[in-house]
């Protein structure tokens, strides 16, 4: 019997194979420590370790997306579209002062302010001839004031009668004894204070008495005679019938 394959020699080669079982098993896993300590090294080393590359995972590139931008929906509440009211009329303005100033006169005024000459006179019991001096302050009528007129006198008052008559532009000692039936002579001697027939003012206040005189009625035009000697178309006698 060959000695190499006696049971001796087999059992002793088991034992050297179990010792040296351990050794191997070590340097294995210290291979394999070895081996795991580069890989990491290598892919901390950057992206650029061609080892990277087998265990690097594709980044994904970013697709650009247009979000379209949401349409406008119809609404059902009708648009209110505001309307204009009625444009206001400018009013007329009130009464104001003037301070006169050099170089001013009631034409230049009355126009400026747009207003009726008579009137401005009247309000500031000024004569026709409109002596105003710097620094006087007039009233100015409201754009548009008329001048308001005389309010007439009862009718059928006793001759005679008196009444007080303030004096309005346009006045004079005439048209007022005209207006009243009334005679000059009669104004001015109720009236002291007037010295002339036309001197006198606007806002003045006068005595007269009324119905002194009486008006003497206008005849009505009549048709024209007939000229002398234009004969007068003749009649033609109508024949008679005899029974």
């Amino acid at each position: 019997m060959n000695n190499k394959n006696s049971p001796k020699s087999v059992i002793s080669k088991f034992e050297k194979r179990r010792q040296m079982m351990p050794f191997f098993l070590g340097a294995l896993a210290g291979f394999l420590a070895l081996l795991g300590i580069l890989i990491i090294v290598m892919l901390v080393a950057g992206a650029n370790n061609p080892i990277s590359g087998l265990f690097a995972t594709k980044t994904p590139t970013p697709t650009v997306t247009f979000t379209p931008s949401p349409s406008p929906l119809p609404s059902d509440t009708p648009t209110i579209t505001p309307t204009a009211g009625p444009t206001e009329t400018p009013q007329p303005a009130g009464m104001q002062s003037y301070v006169v100033v050099s170089g001013d006169n009631c034409v230049s005024i009355s126009t400026t302010f747009k207003v009726d000459l008579e009137l401005l006179l009247a309000m500031n019991n000024l004569d026709q001839y409109c002596s105003i001096i710097p620094g006087q302050t007039l009233t100015i009528p409201a754009q548009g004031q008329t001048m308001p007129t005389r309010t007439p006198i009862a009718t059928g008052q006793p001759r005679g009668t008196t009444i007080s008559v303030k004096v309005e532009s346009g006045d004079s000692v005439q048209s007022l004894a005209s207006e009243f039936d009334s005679t000059v002579a009669d104004i001015l001697a109720r009236n002291k204070q007037l010295t002339d027939q036309n001197a006198i003012q606007v806002g003045q206040i006068l005595t007269i008495r009324i119905n002194l005189v009486t008006k003497t009625p206008t005849l009505a035009p009549t048709s024209t005679p007939a000229a002398i000697g234009t004969k007068l178309p003749t009649t033609t006698p109508r024949p008679t019938q005899t029974p």
